[in-house]
């Protein structure tokens, strides 16, 4: 019978799950100084939680989640502080509103890349320069929706004036199931899929073709339970498994001090003759990050533990 395998030269596959099971970040580093071996598996599986941003006029600061402790890398550059951010995307990449730009722009934290925009929130299908990166955009003009895709050298409008319509007051945006997925102050929902067009002769190189759907959705009835002067934010997101569209509701009641509830819901699409809807979704396992145009959902790995929302 051979002798079983010390803990120290655990298989790569194993070891990997167990990795990725940890979520506090004091635990992987206890557990990356194992030896030589472990160290190079953490490094080559980093937890799936993201770290926290929080920007301010002063400073920013990156914070792990459940680590404790403030992450001094990426490093931010004294420049880079104060800044607004209103999108991000993996790899380090938000997009950013800065007083010193007048504008919006991509920033990568890690590298510094900035590529200048003109919006007010977006959000990314893949980080730059993978040839599957698309930026949709909410803009501030008439026209609500803006598209644009690295070596594009303007924006291009979503089509107006034509079915289907175009959201009245676009709250805000995500990417999912290969959709750019917009949720309005109706909760209407509308989604739109870009695709590179062939080039045609003498027509100066490939364009986008928008591809676009909207579903009218009736008024959820509790949003007849809102009290009176109470704000609603609405963000939309993929669930953790990426197989449900989210939306959360964030009720904000100045008597009560600010945030003091959210709601959650999940879309159900158009089947049987029956219109689409948002049905009530109870979490279970999973931790959610609402935010402008960034918003993220992870499982917990614990399936009935109650879900989280920050």
């Amino acid at each position: 019978m051979a002798a079983p395998r010390p803990w120290s030269s655990l298989h790569l596959d194993l070891l990997s799950r167990i990795f990725l099971l940890l979520s506090c970040v004091a635990d992987r580093v206890r557990a990356s100084a194992v030896n030589k071996h472990w160290r190079q598996v953490a490094l080559q599986n980093p937890s799936p939680l993201p770290s926290l941003l929080m920007p301010s006029t002063a400073r920013t600061e990156i914070y792990r989640i459940f680590g404790g402790f403030a992450d001094p890398s990426p490093p931010l550059a004294a420049e880079r502080r104060g800044e607004r951010f209103c999108g991000s995307a993996p790899g380090g990449w938000f997009v950013v509103a800065s007083p010193r730009w007048r504008g919006h722009a991509l920033l990568n934290l890690r590298t510094g890349v900035r590529i200048p925009m003109m919006i007010r929130a977006a959000a990314m299908s893949a980080a730059p320069p993978s040839g599957a990166c698309f930026v949709a955009a909410m803009t501030s003009s008439q026209i609500n929706m803006a598209f644009w895709r690295p070596g594009m050298d303007r924006w291009l409008s979503a089509p107006v004036g034509r079915a289907p319509p175009e959201p009245r007051d676009a709250q805000d945006l995500t990417f999912h199931d290969g959709w750019f997925c917009v949720v309005d102050s109706d909760d209407d929902l509308f989604c739109y899929k870009t695709e590179i067009a062939p080039a045609v002769a003498g027509g100066g190189g490939s364009s986008l073709t928008i591809h676009h759907i909207a579903y009218k959705i009736r008024r959820h009835p509790l949003m007849a339970t809102t009290d009176p002067g109470e704000i609603v934010s609405r963000y939309v997101l993929p669930s953790a498994s990426g197989t449900d569209l989210l939306m959360v509701w964030r009720f904000i009641s100045p008597a009560r001090g600010g945030t003091w509830r959210f709601l959650v819901f999940k879309l159900q699409k158009p089947q049987d003759g029956l219109p689409a809807c948002w049905r009530s979704y109870r979490m279970s396992g999973q931790v959610l990050f609402v935010g402008r145009a960034s918003s993220k959902a992870f499982d917990t790995g614990h399936a009935g533990s109650p879900g989280y929302i920050y």
